[in-house]
């Protein structure tokens, strides 16, 4: 409840009340309500007050408007509004006919596509909690993921089935998606198989629901990743409404998604391309090439992606000039990735002043957004913050630091995170606001905020958080290592990669590769070092044991 007695909290409530007017205007201002029929309207706002923001509710409202037309394009063909509520619908049935409610909870190990988008759009049916599950995750991971959290399903691309948690006690496995060669020896049913054969209790959907969360998963320090609760906020404007400003977005457009629908960038457009009635068009493995011929085909609006896919995309366009039409593209969105500022250059050289910017994280959200004139005055802003909650960069004390002065960046809104689910992991906060871990700074003159890096020794690697010090310990349990100790490195394709310096103790034969295969098993694909440098010789470290960087040899 807010005290409007408290200057303080006062002066914050009407400062999201003013962000959630103007961000109500950049929605407005996309033509969402233009056309459409009074019965129309009635009947979307019907579905909204009945399944609230979830993906359901935006998907039924959108049938209830423009049923015929494409919602999704993936690999497998188009899926129409009505098409994608249908099967929305019969995978709830199926599931509330095996006993899944409200309360129960399930996973998607799913790439871009229907198989990530039928299941979460069943969500809000019945108003279960859903897991967003990483895909390069590793076998051992999902294990105990599934055994923590009690999942109750897990949908998964067949590609997938190796790594699957096969032993988990009531944990039933399908294909949400099955290659043209997936296995069929082992007793996964496809999302089809499912549709075809009901449980045997009552398959209605209930009239009204109290809806579980979006949990996605985030790298901790330690092997287990942690689970992100977050609300579907009914009324996110503040949050969304500067990049809706900025871009020229309208309604019914055309993105071409590149970012992973289970990262927060594809999940968050995703919902908001649903409301908006705009034709998402994606491929499941990014290749550049494929992303400029859907821009060319289907002449995409926008292009929703990060740093490290729009790279590769950058150099193909550039060493086929004329080959692809790009001409339809309005705005770039890029997140996940921070952003060199060559490749700022290179991407507005190439495509215009059209480039925006989120920064945030997988607690935070979308935190703050630079826009395309903000890119083109600065190529390494994190651009301004968003029109909800607070975000301060606050020093060693606490406390805001003045402007021009570096601290540690901080920041709570709307749609940041309920908390950690479990007792393993708690949030760090200050005054309420989440700690982001990155160092930053906010420009005296511009007022725009630059982050300037980690504040610990975690790096980003295509777009999956990864600490270093986690590859370390997993090394270390081998046999035959006396030894190990990783860093972070700097990588010309995604950035920033792992680098580690493993001691060996000679009493079994190690080799890079068998250091490489051990981290895919026990940890996630992006932890996998680049370098592995084996040596007998101890790591340099200092009198209190810690290990002296710029020693390190090789």
């Amino acid at each position: 409840m807010i005290n409007l007695f408290d200057s303080s909290e006062r002066q914050q409530f009407l400062s999201d009340t003013r962000g959630l007017l103007r961000g109500g205007k950049a929605v407005l201002g996309t033509g969402l309500l233009k056309g459409g029929t009074p019965g129309e309207h009635l009947a979307s706002a019907r579905n909204l007050v009945r399944y609230g923001a979830s993906m359901t509710g935006l998907l039924e409202a959108g049938t209830a408007r423009f049923p015929e037309r494409i919602a999704l394009v993936d690999d497998e063909g188009e899926l129409t509004y009505r098409q994608l509520r249908t099967q929305a619908r019969l995978t709830a049935h199926v599931l509330a006919s095996r006993g899944i409610t409200e309360k129960s909870r399930v996973g998607i190990l799913a790439r871009n596509g229907r198989g990530f988008m039928v299941p979460l759009s069943a969500k809000g049916y019945l108003g279960y909690s859903v897991f967003l599950l990483n895909v390069g995750a590793s076998k051992q991971q999902l294990h105990d993921i599934a055994v923590e959290h009690k999942l109750d399903v897990i949908f998964a691309d067949s590609e997938f089935d190796e790594k699957l948690p096969t032993d988990v006690e009531g944990l039933t496995l399908v294909h949400a998606w099955a290659g043209p060669d997936h296995r069929t020896d082992i007793d996964f049913p496809t999302i089809q198989d499912l549709w075809a054969a009901p449980g045997d209790q009552d398959d209605s959907l209930p009239k009204k629901v109290n809806q579980g969360g979006v949990v996605l998963m985030s790298s901790g320090t330690s092997g287990t990743p942690k689970a992100v609760n977050h609300s579907e906020p009914m009324l996110p404007f503040g949050v969304i409404g500067p990049p809706l400003e900025a871009f020229p977005v309208t309604a019914g457009c055309t993105l071409q998604m590149t970012a992973s629908m289970f990262h927060v960038l594809g999940w968050g457009v995703s919902v908001i391309a649903l409301m908006a009635g705009c034709r998402i068009v994606t491929q499941r493995v990014f290749d550049p090439e494929k992303v400029l011929q859907q821009v060319d085909e289907y002449k995409c609006d926008g292009i929703i992606s990060s740093a490290v896919f729009l790279k590769d995309q950058l150099a193909v366009d550039v060493a086929n000039p004329g080959k692809y039409d790009h001409s339809s593209v309005k705005f770039i969105m890029n997140a996940g990735n921070a952003m060199s500022e060559d490749l700022v250059l290179g991407l507005e050289e190439q495509y215009g002043y059209i480039l925006g910017s989120g920064y945030g994280s997988t607690e935070g959200l979308l935190v703050a957004f630079a826009g395309p004139e903000d890119l083109k005055a600065d190529p390494n802003t994190a651009g301004y913050p968003v029109w909800n909650g607070r975000l301060e960069v606050l020093g060693e004390d606490g406390k805001p630091v003045a402007p021009g002065e570096v601290g540690i960046i901080h920041a709570r809104n709307v749609m940041s995170m309920e908390g950690y689910l479990g007792n393993r992991d708690a949030a760090e906060e200050t005054d309420g606001m989440l700690n982001l871990g990155d160092k930053g700074v906010i420009d005296p003159e511009s007022g725009r905020l630059r982050v300037l890096g980690r504040d610990n020794d975690m790096i980003i690697v295509g777009g999956e958080n990864i600490w270093p010090s986690s590859v370390s310990d997993l090394i270390f349990k081998m046999d035959g290592v006396d030894d190990a100790y990783c860093v972070g490195v700097e990588d010309e394709k995604t950035f920033q990669r792992v680098k580690a310096y493993v001691v060996l103790d000679g009493t079994t034969e190690v080799s890079e590769d068998d250091v490489r295969s051990h981290i895919e098993h026990n940890l996630i694909v992006p932890a996998i070092p680049r370098d592995v440098v084996l040596q007998t010789e101890a790591l340099p470290r200092n009198a209190i044991g810690k290990v002296v960087k710029r020693d390190l040899v090789g």
